[in-house]
Parts: structure tokens; C-alpha cells; sequence
């Protein structure tokens, strides 16, 4: 939590692609209403224009009528489609870990929540100097954000996920929510399974389910019918979430 203004959380993911700027976009119009909401990317990667070609643009034209409400910024834009720190040296530059932070804290001071987008998974590196080098948890760490972190429905999910949770509670980093990404409207037993699995292994934390949608349709954000496994976090507390559907388990 900022000492001004609101609350702050990082969004992360399991890895790259899992579908992080659907679930932070989905947050946004969610809790715009009525506050002063901030998104917030960090680092962007293989964009030329972030709020054109990079997740500022899909923000902005996800959001719809929303957007015109909410305070969108990109700190650091570098042209190749790679991990940050490497980005940034073969651009000759150096992304600064508390010129983000120091950053991410103005904005978070003006507005009722701000949501901080990272790049790939939790441990994709900011920086590589010897002996300064920091990742997307020493961001988080630095803006004491808890966090969401983002994970696949597919195989493999349970690994990438138990990592990330537990690299996480190493750090001391609080993870506030799972987010599952692109479940499908007709889930196999390897989609099923997973999300019991989940429950099981993690039944404080709370996991919300966003369907699997192209987005590019009249429906927008609403397409992604979420539903929510669990006790709702203090993120949130507020919204009439429905239960699960029947057949998948609780808990």
C-alpha cells in the first residue's frame, strides 16, 4: 500500500502470454467505477507506440468508455520483444529499478488504486549489472504491492504455478489472488483438474476464472464471464461475482 493515496498491487504471471493484460484490463473496468484508477506498464517490450502497438493501446481500446476515466502510463517502451534487461542492453540503455518504483509511487499517490502490470513472469530480470541487478519481485517488493498473479488453464499450469507462489512467499511478497486466464466455455479433465487442484493446494487463496475470448466482438471485457473460487480478497470486495458452474469443485 502507497502512503498516499491507495492501494497498489503487481500483476505477474506464470510466463509470458498467460494472458496478463486480459486479466489486468478485466480489473480495471471492474473497480473504475466510482474510484481513480491508475494502469500502469513499467516496462513494455516490442512496441514502437505502447498505446498503440503495446498493452496501453489494448488497454485503452478494451476499456471502451471506461478509458476516458482512467490514467494510463508507460515508463519504459524498448523496440525488441524480449526480456527487459536484455532489451535494454541491446538498446544501450539500463532500465533503473527505483526510477520505476519512484515513478509507480507518484502515480499511485494521486488515485484510489493502481494497478502495475509487470513483464512475463515474476523473476523476469529489470537489470543485469553486477552486484544491482533486480527483477519484477524486487519491483514489487520495492512497492510493497501484494500481488495477482496470472496462470494458465492447461497442462503444466500446476508446476509454473507452484513455483511462482512459492519464489513469491521466499521474497516475502503477499500473493493476494489467482487469476486463471482463457478457461474454456467446454473444459477437458486437465482443465477441470486443474482448478481443483489449485483449490486444494492453495484454499486461501482466492482464484478467479476468466473464459476464453477473442475480444473482438460487441461483448468486449463482458465476453470473459468471470466467476470466482473462494472468499473474495479485499481487491474484490464489492463486486457480485457468481459461483462456479456446476461441476467444478470449491474447494
Amino acid at each position: 500500500m502507497t502512503a498516499a493515496g491507495g492501494r497498489t498491487y503487481f500483476i505477474t504471471g506464470t510466463d509470458t502470454d498467460v494472458g496478463k493484460t486480459v486479466a489486468t484490463a478485466w480489473l480495471a473496468s471492474a473497480l473504475a467505477p466510482g474510484r481513480r484508477v491508475a494502469l500502469v506498464k513499467p516496462v513494455q517490450t516490442g512496441a514502437r507506440d505502447p498505446a498503440v502497438d503495446g498493452d496501453e493501446g489494448f488497454f485503452r481500446r478494451a476499456l471502451g468508455v471506461l478509458a476516458a476515466g482512467v490514467t494510463f502510463a508507460t515508463l519504459e517502451s524498448l523496440p525488441e520483444p524480449l526480456a527487459p534487461s536484455i532489451a535494454a542492453a541491446r538498446a544501450g540503455r539500463r532500465v533503473d529499478l527505483d526510477s520505476l518504483a519512484a515513478r509507480c509511487r507518484e502515480i499511485a499517490a494521486a488515485h484510489d488504486l493502481t494497478l502495475v502490470e509487470g513483464a512475463g513472469g515474476l523473476l523476469v530480470t529489470l537489470d543485469e549489472t553486477p552486484g544491482a541487478g533486480a527483477d519484477m519481485a524486487d519491483l514489487a517488493a520495492a512497492l510493497d504491492a501484494p500481488l495477482v498473479v496470472v496462470i494458465r488453464p492447461l497442462l503444466g499450469t500446476l508446476n509454473h504455478t507452484m513455483l511462482t507462489v512459492e519464489a513469491a512467499e521466499r521474497r516475502g511478497l503477499s500473493v493476494e489472488l489467482l487469476i486463471c486466464s482463457g478457461y474454456p466455455d467446454v473444459p477437458s479433465v486437465v482443465e477441470r483438474e486443474n482448478l481443483r487442484f489449485l483449490r486444494r493446494r492453495y484454499p486461501q487463496l482466492p482464484l478467479l476464472v476468466l473464459r476464453r475470448a477473442a475480444l473482438d466482438g460487441d461483448e468486449g471485457l463482458e465476453a470473459l464471464r468471470p466467476w470466482l473460487l473462494g472468499e473474495p480478497p479485499a481487491l474484490l470486495r464489492g463486486l457480485s461475482l457468481p459461483d462456479a458452474p456446476p461441476g467444478i469443485a470449491a474447494g
